[in-house]
């Protein structure tokens, strides 16, 4: 059979999750409790036959787009859509990797930036933290060499919710632009930090922002994101999408989602608040912690190897991901020995849960031996 020949040795890992229960899943960094039942009612209330029969529809793609630009104060034509981020990523590679090319990116990352590299034959150049978890901008830069056609940088990037400032950015921006390379800065988690650098695509073309309504919008399951950039660059984009670029069902829930975007930024803000909070209480109760821009957090206990944490939460039957492959993403944390981290999404009210209240109390009893 004649197939690309870089496609067989790629691996995919895909782990079925023990849980999508309200408070109870933290491990995927989706919205943790579920919405008002009144306002989800309200949506399900105008979902039609026509929703699931026919096509979805051309201008309600539009109009979805109108208010999405609106949202994010540019234009319809600055917007593309697609079935969630990565998607969006996977059309960045699509346009500009070949067989031989490269994509430089921080590393780790979200993993589908190099799956999705590989299946268009690009080699992935990875560039490592630095051992205090920071990240240099100018390795980023010195990483990129004749063969680059794509950068790719998620701000705050994941895992370990670093933020770079608009400032920091324009450098690699302007560095880029002059060598013709895409720059794609993935803001997936940026309603949980401290701003968002759409400003950029407006200086420069070669730069593109992807967003989604994974995270803080709390629509996982619809799989809608899009892109934001100059209005050549997302032409250039929107010759490689899709038929349908979402669902019809997913466009109307989207758009919803919009026209009540104040329960999605009061979320962000209770987020934010509970993010703090956690921190605090764990590392005063003797946990290392890693501070994040996202909403998940790396912890661990300065004396120990946290089976106890792992024994709690596995009690409560919490999602939450592990130090080992067996949860699907390694946790482990820039320049720590420790391969035992734990890594936690955050969302409203949950140091008040019953498993973040019993690891404290842990922690202090064990304080008292």
């Amino acid at each position: 059979m004649k197939i690309n020949s870089w496609i067989e040795p790629i691996k995919r890992i895909q782990v079925p999750r023990k849980t999508n229960k309200e408070n109870r899943r933290f491990d995927f960094a989706e919205r943790s409790i579920n919405y008002n039942p009144e306002l989800f009612q309200k949506f399900i209330d105008s979902i039609t036959q026509e929703d699931l029969i026919t096509y979805p529809s051309y201008g309600d793609d539009d109009a979805l787009r109108t208010k999405i630009a609106n949202y994010n104060g540019v234009k319809q034509k600055n917007i593309f859509l697609a079935t969630g981020s990565d998607a969006c990523i996977k059309t960045a590679i699509h346009l500009t990797c070949t067989p031989g090319s490269k994509i430089v990116s921080p590393y780790p990352c979200f993993p589908m930036n190099f799956i999705y590299g590989a299946a268009y034959g690009a080699e992935f150049v990875k560039v490592p933290y630095n051992d205090d978890a920071s990240f240099s901008l100018r390795a980023l830069m010195q990483a990129v060499d004749d063969k680059t056609n794509l950068v790719i940088l998620a701000n705050p990037n994941s895992p370990f919710g670093d933020y770079k400032t608009i400032e920091e950015l324009d450098v690699v921006c302007k560095f880029l632009n002059e060598k013709g390379i895409l720059f794609l800065i993935d803001e997936a988690y940026v309603e949980f930090s401290p701003g968002d650098v759409i400003e950029l695509t407006r200086r420069y073309e070669n730069v593109i922002i992807s967003r989604t309504f994974s995270k803080a919008f709390g629509a996982a399951g619809i799989r809608v994101g899009y892109l934001i950039g100059d209005e050549k660059t997302i032409n250039l984009l929107s010759k490689l999408q899709l038929t349908h670029p979402v669902s019809g069902l997913s466009n109307k829930f989207a758009s919803f989602l919009l026209e009540n975007v104040h329960e999605v930024e009061q979320y962000s803000k209770n987020t934010k608040n509970e993010r703090e909070k956690l921190c605090d209480l764990l590392e005063n109760a003797g946990f290392d912690v890693l501070r994040s821009h996202t909403n998940s957090i790396h912890f661990h206990e300065t004396e120990g190897d946290n089976s106890n944490v792992v024994k709690i939460f596995e009690k409560y039957e919490v999602g939450f991901k592990r130090g080992e492959m067996a949860t699907g993403t390694p946790v482990r944390v820039p320049g720590d020995p420790r391969g035992t981290w734990s890594r936690l999404s955050v969302g409203p009210g949950l140091c008040e849960s019953p498993f973040i209240q019993e690891i404290l109390e842990y922690k202090r009893n064990s304080r008292n031996i």
